[in-house]
C-alpha cells in the first residue's frame, strides 16, 4: 500500500473523530457537582441570605467554633443585641464539603445547657469543610459560614 497525502489525511480524520468520541464518553462519565441540587431556586431568594448575614455581622459575639479530638463544639452567644438569649434557637447546621456533596452532613440545632451544639466527627470524613449555620432566635434569622480543616 502506498502512503500518500490522501491516506494521511484520512488517518488523521479517523484519529480525530475517535479522540472526540472518547472525550465525549469520558465527559458523560464524570460527576457534575452543583453547590446544592436546588441551586437555581435558592439563587432567586439570595437577598434573604444577604439580610441574614448582615444581621449576624451586627451581633456583638458570633458563633464560636472549636474542634476537639473527636467532636466539633459550636457555642451560640448568650445575648442577641439588647435581648437576652433564653435558649429558643431553631435551625440547622450544614457541614459542606467542597470535594463532593456526598460527604455533606446536616444537623438540626439542639443546644445543651451551655448553649452549645456538639457534633461527633468520628464518622465524618476529614478535609476542607465549610460550616453553614442557619438559625433563628427571638424571631430573627441569622446565618454564619466558617471554613476550616476537619481533622
Amino acid at each position: 500500500m502506498k502512503f500518500d497525502w490522501g491516506t494521511g489525511i484520512f488517518l488523521f480524520l479517523v484519529f480525530f473523530v475517535l479522540s472526540m468520541a472518547g472525550l465525549v464518553f469520558i465527559t458523560f462519565q464524570s460527576e457534575v457537582n452543583l453547590v446544592t441540587p436546588d441551586y437555581y431556586p435558592k439563587g432567586i431568594t439570595y437577598q434573604d441570605q444577604i439580610d441574614k448575614e448582615a444581621r449576624t455581622a451586627k451581633l456583638t459575639t458570633g458563633l464560636k467554633i472549636e474542634q476537639q479530638s473527636n467532636s466539633l463544639v459550636i457555642t451560640f452567644p448568650n445575648k442577641y443585641g439588647d435581648i437576652d438569649f433564653e435558649g429558643n434557637v431553631e435551625g440547622e447546621i450544614l457541614m459542606f464539603f467542597p470535594k463532593s456533596y456526598r460527604f455533606d452532613k446536616k444537623f438540626n440545632i439542639k443546644l445543651n445547657s451551655n448553649n452549645q451544639q456538639v457534633i461527633r466527627t468520628d464518622s465524618i470524613t476529614w478535609g476542607r469543610c465549610i460550616l453553614k449555620v442557619d438559625w433563628k432566635a427571638n424571631g430573627l434569622d441569622y446565618y454564619q459560614e466558617t471554613e476550616f480543616m476537619l481533622k
